[in-house]
């Protein structure tokens, strides 16, 4: 068929078309694979999808992970997100690190189906991959420059987007020593774009702002990374809380000014997310234990006036952390228990939706389908269970058993990290508000 139609025609057709298919139709012929495997392609039917995307009124895929220690294993499911946010059992997604990592891995986002996952939440570690799920493909990213091996002990956070000038997708790492009171600033900053294939430093300005360790979250919007971030004014001078934002295109960084009510918190109750296409601010009373937290939003991006004090909620009840928002304005949030539940920050009332993990293993995203990765990585399933793998009830508490004896308990891990690293910042960062 596609003999007697012109190149262009073709092209539109098949960019129109699910990963999953063309996956399969690159054994056509070979020119169909030829063109299928084409970066400009892979650019085109990016472009048509996020195009197509904004254009339909179609009701949003939402993609959860969750860690279950029944499985010994990250779990991945979309849903979607009408009223009984309802499971798509149509997509299935494997996990392939099972055996990589101990328990799971840090997401740092999620930009066009591409996760960007850090190894860094349970021990010190230079691990980063880029992982496409639909089509089953990974790459992992070489060691950056600045690592423990040339440095003394240090920290980084992560930033993942789309870079629309150059159309790639980009990882920016920053990398802060540690000082006897601190972090030293300017931190190292080197970023890494797909098309080049390893890092490099940035040769921009950048700022003498600290991101929080290990409580760090971003998010990529308007071709911008952001993270919270704090500067220290000096001794006995209470520290001044941020938004830093990193432009993927012209790799240089900016600020933007938080509410009066948060520049002088402490910075690590303050977490960055996206509420309905807009950036927020989640202002927990503490960190680990809250009893409640407030949601900011930026109504108009950039205009540091829009910002609005939108929610207050309750966490008495036994609600965890914010992960995002849905189209009818519900909050997603982790209970203690160990599950997923919407609440109607109005009303007050959360409705359980038998979603079950670990209560700080949970990540909500935006689920995308894209060709991302076909090119630059490698193939990526699942593990298949041998012969000698037992899916009996016994076995599979015996393999849990052997799990925590070799890693220990993951709740009490998340746990452990979580509290001695809020301490210690706590500590640190008190200098600055006593």
């Amino acid at each position: 068929m596609s003999d007697y139609l012109p190149q262009e025609v073709l092209i539109k057709i098949l960019t129109r078309l699910p990963p999953k298919c063309l996956i399969k139709f690159r054994c056509v012929s070979k020119s169909w694979n030829s063109l299928i495997s084409s970066s400009y392609f892979i650019s085109m039917h990016t472009h048509q999808a996020i195009l197509s995307k904004a254009l339909t009124s179609t009701t949003d895929q939402i993609i959860i992970r969750r860690y279950s220690k029944a499985h010994n294993s990250e779990v991945y499911s979309v849903h979607i997100d009408n009223e009984d946010f309802t499971q798509d059992r149509n997509i299935i997604i494997e996990y392939p690190f099972r055996d990589v990592t101990r328990f799971y891995y840090r997401i740092v986002g999620s930009c066009n189906g591409v996760f960007c996952l850090s190894d860094d939440l349970f021990g010190p570690t230079n691990s980063i991959l880029l992982w496409n799920p639909i089509i089953k493909r990974k790459l992992t990213l070489p060691m950056p420059q600045a690592t423990s091996v040339d440095m003394d002990y240090f920290m980084f956070v992560l930033g993942f987007g789309f870079d629309v000038q150059n159309n790639e997708h980009k990882v920016v790492r920053i990398a802060y020593v540690q000082e006897d009171y601190g972090y030293a600033v300017p931190p190292i900053v080197e970023i890494y774009a797909l098309s080049i294939g390893h890092w490099n430093k940035i040769n921009a300005e950048v700022p003498h702002n600290c991101v929080v360790e290990y409580f760090w979250s971003q998010v990529f919007i308007n071709g911008n990374v952001h993270w919270v971030a704090y500067r220290n004014k000096g001794k006995n001078e209470k520290v001044d809380n941020l938004i830093m934002v990193f432009n993927m295109s012209l790799e240089v960084f900016n600020e933007m000014r938080l509410p009066d009510a948060l520049v002088n918190v402490l910075p690590i109750n303050l977490n960055v997310i996206v509420i309905q296409e807009s950036i927020a601010i989640v202002a927990y009373d503490e960190r680990v234990w809250s009893n409640s937290c407030c949601i900011w939003v930026m109504k108009s991006y950039g205009n540091m006036e829009s910002w609005n004090k939108q929610y207050f909620v309750d966490l008495n009840e036994g609600l965890g952390m914010i992960l995002g928002c849905r189209t009818n304005g519900n909050v997603l949030l982790t209970v203690a228990s160990g599950g997923l539940v919407s609440y109607n920050p109005m009303t007050g009332e959360s409705v359980d939706l038998a979603i079950f993990g670990t209560k700080d293993s949970f990540y909500v995203g935006t689920y995308f389908e894209s060709l991302v990765l076909l090119i630059e990585g490698i193939e990526a399933r699942e593990r298949v269970p041998s012969e000698s793998d037992s899916e009996s009830e016994s076995e599979c508490e015996s393999s849990i058993e052997d799990d925590e004896d070799r890693f220990g308990d993951v709740e009490k891990s998340e746990f452990r990290m979580q509290t001695c690293v809020s301490q210690y910042l706590t500590a640190l960062l008190n200098r600055s508000f006593l």
